[in-house]
């Protein structure tokens, strides 16, 4: 294989709810969450190609619950592209998740999905940092782009790499970063600090289960999932007339 040619990837993860996810035609959050949690348990028992084919497909699938919720509140989004692709920034091209790029206003919006699946502990710090320098790339560039970063975190991980025998809570590291996180999204004019997002979305949920942790982050944080595709709406709307 010549230096820099991608590996080819397996067509399937092996995971039932994660490769069904791309026949869905209007996903849910709940259908995220569902195979998201079969991918966390069954990490240890699938190739690493196929884990990050599920990978892929669970970042596309998000994006794509995303574009739904937004024309639910009204958008359009016409121009909208979701799944992995590259998007220029001031600094460097970006791979974002979703974005739309129009022939009048340019880049409008723009997602990056930044999962944490697994070893919770040390990727929850780099994946902040990322969104972070999104922002700054992309709003040095486009200073009137809508932004919006997305972190899943499960609620418990696996003690040990590979191994399933011991697990431990995540609470106290998820509790720990939603004050930052507050402090990072907000923006509301395009005038504001460029490292600011529009919006950003923590979404919690037990692998177990299967389900969203309701509790956390708490309401009125502008964390909650429903809080943030509300704040790029209103945004969004406010810059380029829409609603």
């Amino acid at each position: 294989m010549s230096p820099g040619a991608r590996k080819k990837l397996p067509k399937d993860s092996g995971l039932p709810l994660v490769d069904g996810l791309e026949k869905l035609n209007t996903p849910s959050v709940t259908d995220y969450v569902q195979a998201a949690s079969e991918y966390i348990r069954s990490a240890s028992v699938i190739d690493e190609g196929q884990r990050k084919t599920a990978q892929l497909r669970l970042s596309k699938s998000l994006a794509m619950v995303a574009l739904c919720d937004l024309r639910a509140c009204g958008l359009a989004l016409t121009d909208a592209i979701a799944g992995e692709h590259d998007v220029g920034g001031g600094l460097r091209s970006v791979q974002v998740d979703l974005s739309e790029n129009t022939r009048t206003d340019g880049l409008t919006l723009a997602l990056e999905i930044k999962p944490v699946h697994l070893a919770v502990g040390r990727a929850i710090w780099n994946r902040f940092g990322d969104i972070r320098s999104f922002a700054v790339n992309v709003h040095l560039k486009f200073p009137f782009a809508v932004l919006g970063g997305v972190m899943t975190i499960p609620t418990k991980e696996r003690g040990t790499s590979g191994k399933d025998n011991h697990w431990r809570s995540t609470t106290h590291l998820i509790a720990k970063a939603i004050g930052r996180f507050i402090r990072a999204g907000g923006r509301q004019r395009e005038g504001d600090a460029a490292h600011l997002l529009e919006g950003i979305a923590v979404l919690v949920f037990d692998p177990d289960t299967a389900t969203i942790d309701v509790g956390v982050p708490p309401v009125g944080s502008n964390l909650r999932w429903d809080e943030f595709i509300r704040a790029l709406a209103d945004t969004y709307s406010a810059r380029f007339g829409e609603l």
